[in-house]
């Protein structure tokens, strides 16, 4: 049976294979081995990053500030001040990383993003100039954006490989989850930069409102019911707990529970089960860890 690491470094040497086809696999691969650094990473990638979290360097895109004359057109504006001409220059991409491929693929003489509300007043009050404002960016300017999560993915994958952790087919050995949830060489935050706080604080509110001890399944269930996990699912997630007994000392989960919660993601990926992605992870992940008392 193959490795799903040494897929997910082919996948990324592969410029054909989408990166989203990337990060879903890399999501399954992150969440099964219980890595929660690289998977608020790769969720965000996903999703796009929420407007209270910083963004990574590379997705911080310098680009022309112009003042738009109605006589003479956009008009470039020269400002002396380097710090002052990064803090006006520099946009900050939140957007899912589709959406990031989309404008590429859209707008390939490149595009604008204008200046409005209390972001224009101001330029207009520091120019004294009652100009439109606007950044220009070249149709080139994300290509970097999408190569730097593609070699990250790939960078990711092949520490992984080097920890030892390559897994066979979709699944992992405790062994293999113990490395990797202990050795600090496989923080995906090495590779790119700060990635902010992107934890689902909601969702784990309401999680810990429903899961009020550890090892009590039947809280677990109806936790999981809520969530439309089935319930031929929670009967297998049962006995999966049952056959890898109690977690060990090093507080990690057994093959067994990995294996169940790669599977209940994938039928999130395909649509069989009728919930996002990036929920699923915080789902089962949080109502998983919460049932072993690890949260």
């Amino acid at each position: 049976m193959s490795s799903i690491i040494l897929e997910l470094q082919a996948d990324a040497m592969n410029d054909n294979i989408s990166i989203q086809s990337l990060l879903r696999k890399a999501f399954t691969i992150a969440i099964k081995l219980s890595i929660e650094d690289s998977r608020q990473w790769i969720e965000a990638e996903m999703n796009g990053y929420n407007s209270g979290n910083e963004v990574p360097m590379y997705r911080r895109i310098k680009g022309e500030l112009q003042a738009i004359n109605i006589i003479r057109g956009p008009i470039p504006v020269q400002i002396d001040d380097n710090e002052m001409e990064d803090t006006l220059s520099v946009f900050h991409f939140r957007q899912s990383i589709a959406e990031i491929e989309g404008i590429i693929s859209k707008h390939d003489k490149g595009f604008l993003i204008p200046f409005t509300g209390s972001q224009l007043s101001a330029l207009q009050d520091l120019f004294q100039a009652k100009y439109p404002f606007r950044l220009s960016f070249s149709a080139t300017s994300l290509v970097p954006v999408v190569d730097n999560v593609r070699n990250t993915i790939l960078q990711w994958a092949l520490k992984l490989e080097q920890e030892g952790v390559t897994g066979e087919g979709l699944s992992f050995s405790n062994e293999e989850v113990k490395k990797a949830h202990m050795s600090r060489n496989i923080n995906i935050k090495n590779f790119q930069g700060v990635l902010g706080d992107i934890t689902d604080s909601e969702l784990t509110q309401n999680l810990e409102m429903t899961i009020s001890e550890s090892n009590n399944f039947e809280e677990l269930t109806k936790y999981l019911s809520k969530h439309n996990v089935p319930e031929n699912d929670i009967a297998e997630l049962k006995d999966a707990i049952e056959s890898d007994g109690p977690i060990s000392d090093t507080a990690q989960i057994g093959s067994n529970v990995s294996s169940w919660i790669g599977n209940m993601c994938s039928k999130a990926a395909n649509g069989s089960w009728a919930i996002s992605l990036a929920t699923a992870a915080n789902v089962l992940g949080t109502g998983i860890s919460k049932f072993y008392g690890l949260s």
